[in-house]
């Protein structure tokens, strides 16, 4: 995902000031714990709307986050409500995971499959993709019906489509190519 100018300088700069300060782990747990903020609702209008002035983000801020995380995490949010970039939070915040997941040698994997897998199989698949790999893989599994069976799996860069509707549509295209070329 291109993210903003902003959220990568940010997120660039507190992923620094947590290296330097030993606090990677913590720092993103932190960030985790505040990104489940901006599953509600109201918190995401307030975040953003104008009439709200930035003394009563700080108050939610400081109501909502003060005692769960870290004081750099609070030092930090507080710089971003000051300069008002409170916007670009998700963004940091998705820039910073990457790159601490980077600084671990993880690996991001995106595993889009018609129905959740059972754990047996989730397993399996886990350490067939870190053994092919050679790294550390993290899994986020999406649920897309419409693939009617197989998968589509993502890691870094790399693509590989196995899904049914994916070779249904293959098998449909050389079809209507060996009708039309009679």
């Amino acid at each position: 995902m291109n993210e903003s100018k902003i959220a990568v300088r940010y997120a660039k700069a507190l992923f620094q000031a947590s290296l330097e300060s030993n606090e990677a782990e913590r720092l993103m747990r932190d960030l985790l714990y505040i990104r489940q903020a901006f599953g509600i609702s109201d918190f995401r209008e307030m975040l953003v709307s104008p009439v709200v002035k930035t003394s009563g983000k700080t108050r939610v801020f400081n109501d909502l986050f003060a005692k769960e995380v870290s004081p750099l995490c609070m030092s930090f949010l507080h710089l971003i409500l000051e300069n008002k970039r409170e916007m670009h939070i998700e963004a940091m915040i998705r820039y910073f995971s990457r790159l601490y997941k980077e600084h671990k040698g993880v690996l991001a994997a995106e595993l889009i499959i018609a129905k959740p897998l059972a754990g047996a199989e989730r397993e399996k698949i886990h350490r067939l993709l870190e053994k092919l790999w050679k790294a550390k893989i993290e899994i986020e599994e999406k649920i897309r019906p419409e693939l009617i069976g197989g998968f589509i799996l993502k890691v870094e860069d790399e693509q590989y489509d196995a899904s049914v509707s994916t070779a249904l549509a293959r098998i449909q295209k050389t079809l209507l190519k060996q009708t039309t070329d009679k």
